[in-house]
């Protein structure tokens, strides 16, 4: 019986670590043990897993292809071969021999997850997530808890954002399984903070701030402090950022957050402070930091280069987009307001704070269609609320569209009850001029 190593996980790694995962799977081996006198291509498959153990794919591929040629039902040959064509980033040949090799033996769970994965890359996500959903119902060849693991929140990425509920429950199973692992809890506090339920954004974030990765740790701190801001709920989540700070006080992007809970509260000059201390470092995820301080405390002709810096290297970031947008929205730029918030809501059409903005940048623009399908949208995820009826009352009155109109001014004078005094006093004189034209 021969044994050989399954490099299918460490490959996957690096896609995971390319979308934002940063976990060890650890070695694992090559399992399906066939019986040499039974496998005319053992030998070949042999000196080719050698090669691939060393890293040379290239050289590995070409015995690969006289293997299958050799024994075109050698599931594991055509596996092989996917691997080594993967690794050379040669992904419709790879996709093509992870196939073959299903097609054989559709029970293996490695094939199905890198299949999967693949697939979902090249743009064929429908297809990925059934091979995705195939995986975690297979038994991996070993580290079982830790590979099934990776199906699970790669399965989660991939149904985002379209399938949240999806997305959701896949963040959980794999939870479930490395329950010591902080990245399903960083994914699940990410879903929910997009979602609106803050709380429990919040209980996800806390499980993770115990990670041992500084990064990982410093994504839960962020949560939290996002949470806070949102939730207008600042004192815990300030308290466990100084907490961090006592034993990591030049950790520049923890300096950054602290400025932004600062900054939420008032205490600007405090903030500024923090924003010193944190220096001048220029990855992507300090420069991020500084330009959201630099928005919260209304410095946003500041942070407008540093986002537009990021989105030239970021362009597929819905949330930078929306920041981005935010801050050349506060600058009254509104048509480059528009397109950044358009942008964000096409790569994350679940982004549902968006919508808002969209909508009344698009006024501003007097593209009164648009922005009545921003607040469609927004409503739907989201409810109504008297800002809401008020813009889509201005938006139908434009557009003349006068009884839809009246409808909303009068929602919006019902729901406001004496709190937007201007704004009641212009939905009333308008109820009375719209009934003039009739």
């Amino acid at each position: 019986m021969r044994c050989c190593s399954k490099r299918l996980i460490p490959l996957f790694l690096c896609g995971l670590v390319a979308s934002g995962f940063s976990q060890d799977t650890g070695r694992s081996v090559r399992h399906h043990p066939i019986a040499v006198t039974e496998d005319p291509v053992s030998n070949l498959l042999d000196q080719a897993e050698t090669l691939l153990s060393k890293g040379d794919a290239a050289a590995a591929k070409p015995l690969l292809e006289q293997a299958t040629q050799k024994n075109p039902k050698s599931y594991q040959a055509w596996y092989d071969l996917g691997y080594a064509e993967q690794a050379l980033n040669e992904h419709e040949q790879a996709i093509a021999a992870y196939r073959r090799s299903l097609e054989i033996n559709p029970k293996v769970f490695e094939a199905n997850l890198n299949l999967g994965m693949l697939l979902a890359s090249a743009g064929q996500k429908d297809e990925g997530v059934k091979y995705l959903k195939a995986a975690t119902e297979l038994q991996p060849a070993s580290n079982p808890e830790r590979s099934k693991e990776h199906a699970w929140l790669s399965l989660g990425q991939v149904l985002l954002p379209g399938d949240s509920a999806g997305a959701e429950q896949a963040f959980l199973s794999a939870s479930k399984l490395v329950p010591s692992d902080p990245q399903p809890h960083l994914l699940l506090g990410e879903l929910y903070e997009n979602s609106g339920k803050l709380d429990q954004a919040k209980a996800q974030y806390q499980q993770s701030l115990g990670a041992t990765d500084a990064q990982q740790r410093a994504q839960a701190l962020r949560g939290l402090v996002n949470v806070a801001v949102a939730s207008k709920q600042y004192g815990e989540a300030e308290a466990n950022v100084r907490q961090y700070l006592a034993t990591a006080p030049n950790d520049s992007q923890a300096h950054l957050l602290l400025g932004r809970l600062l900054a939420a509260q008032g205490k600007n000059d405090e903030a500024l402070h923090e924003l010193d201390a944190a220096g001048n470092q220029n990855d992507s995820a300090m420069l991020r930091e500084k330009a959201a301080l630099l928005s919260a405390i209304h410095r946003e002709s500041d942070a407008i280069p540093i986002y537009k810096l990021l989105v030239s290297t970021s362009s597929n970031d819905a949330q930078l987009r929306y920041e981005y947008g935010l801050a050349l929205m506060h600058e009254h730029q509104w048509a480059p307001a528009e397109a950044q918030l358009l942008s964000a809501v096409k790569l994350n059409p679940n982004l549902a704070p968006a919508y808002g903005d969209l909508a009344v940048v698009a006024s501003d623009n007097q593209q009164y269609d648009l922005t009545l399908k921003a607040l469609e949208v927004r409503t739907k995820l989201l409810g109504d609320n008297p800002g809401t009826f008020f813009l889509r009352a201005t938006a139908l009155d434009h557009l003349r569209r006068f009884p839809e109109a009246t409808e909303n001014y009068r929602q919006f004078l019902a729901a406001a009850n004496g709190k937007y005094p201007d704004e009641e006093w212009k939905a009333r004189h308008r109820l009375i001029a719209i009934e003039k034209l009739k």
